[in-house]
């Protein structure tokens, strides 16, 4: 019998839907399993920041691929997703935080990325309320802010329209050649099978060394102006890549309704969703250090959402050798919003076999085979 349909996406979170839109553009026929309801998971508690990044050569690729297929989308976009080109302003606390921002700025200059390294006294002009005697900072004009669950259920929309079907509250029991097992009985077959699951995607396909790094994201009460650009810690990146530790870095971004988003937070392998008010505390505290008003703001609430952590800090984009016919979309730790598109495009590409514009090779699965998914790289 033929398949039912030529790709099963399981997972409507924004690297899921983005996936399934981009096969479906493709001419491909396909459905979407989901869990919950679309974007109810980790794409519905985020700071929504789409920005380019250099930890890794590939990281840097990838990042301002999908950062460029975000500003190329922006003109279709609904409302509800609030796109904004804000800017990133990297802020430098200490001199040695101003070399690397040096560093930065002349590493984008060479790879075409617009970028401005501004002195102690343009970063007080830009952004008043961050404390005296910074050295400066990096401001990255066209990254930008979406909300990305509302991104996501409108590209599921427009996978709909195309002649796919999304089910939601459709629980994936397992993977099998060809076939989706659900959880209610019955399967789905499928030519090509992409878990899109988040940190659920080593349930479904076992070996995959994803793991959940918990993050808490406080939202203040409406202080327009406050901010004009997201503001991230110079450091914030390099504590992304050290596993070893629960971290706190400073993390601000001013929303369309003038509230204020604070982050952020990492805690390794922690699966429970509650608040920790030691952890806001902590970040309240961060965020007071360069932006000393902020601490006496009102408080309107806490969330907390699962980041999905590769063991190498980069996600897993194509088939997944030991289950044929598998393809991985998962591992995006905390830019599966700004990797989502580039993500979603490079696998259909690559299912279609159509040639990408970046190299899909770094992000293949198959680099990870053989390492433990409780053995994290440090």
């Amino acid at each position: 019998m033929p398949p039912d349909v030529d790709v099963a996406v399981v997972g409507a979170g924004i690297v899921g839907a983005s996936c399934a839109w981009h096969c479906a553009s493709a001419g491909l026929k396909v459905a979407v399993l989901e869990a919950a309801g679309p974007a109810e998971g980790t794409t519905a508690t985020n700071m929504g920041q789409v920005l380019v990044e250099d930890g890794s050569p590939a990281e840097f690729e990838l990042t301002r691929y999908s950062v460029r297929l975000w500003h190329e989308l922006a003109q279709e976009l609904p409302a509800e997703a609030e796109y904004r080109p804000i800017g990133t302003v990297w802020v430098a606390e200490t001199d040695q935080d101003l070399q690397v921002a040096e560093r930065r700025h002349r590493f984008f200059q060479d790879k075409g990325i617009r970028s401005e390294l501004w002195d102690s006294e343009r970063l007080r002009q830009e952004e008043p309320q961050l404390r005296a005697g910074l050295p400066g900072g990096l401001l990255v004009p066209d990254d930008l802010v979406v909300t990305a669950a509302p991104v996501a259920r409108w590209l599921l929309d427009k996978v709909r329209s195309s002649g796919g079907t999304v089910r939601d509250h459709t629980p994936v029991r397992g993977l099998a050649r060809g076939q989706v097992e659900l959880a209610g009985g019955g399967r789905v077959s499928a030519t090509h099978i992409v878990n899109a699951a988040g940190v659920a995607s080593p349930r479904l396909s076992p070996g995959v060394p994803v793991r959940p790094r918990k993050g808490h994201l406080i939202y203040t009460d409406a202080r327009p102006g406050f901010v004009r650009h997201q503001l991230i810690e110079i450091g914030y990146v390099a504590r992304v890549l050290d596993v070893r530790a629960d971290s706190i870095s400073f993390n601000v971004q001013p929303r369309p309704g003038g509230d204020i988003r604070v982050g952020s937070s990492r805690q390794l392998d922690r699966w429970d969703l509650t608040v920790d008010p030691a952890i806001v505390r902590g970040m309240v505290d961060r965020a007071t250090e360069f932006l000393p008003a902020i601490g006496r703001f009102p408080l309107e609430r806490a969330a907390t959402g699962l980041r999905p952590a590769s063991s190498d800090g980069l996600p897993l984009i194509g088939a997944w050798p030991p289950q044929d016919g598998v393809w991985l979309a998962t591992g995006h730790e905390g830019l599966g919003i700004t990797m989502s598109l580039a993500t979603g495009r490079l696998l259909a590409d690559h299912l279609v076999g159509r040639r990408s514009e970046i190299p899909i090779e770094p992000y293949l699965p198959r680099r990870v085979l053989g390492r433990a998914a409780h053995q994290p790289e440090t």
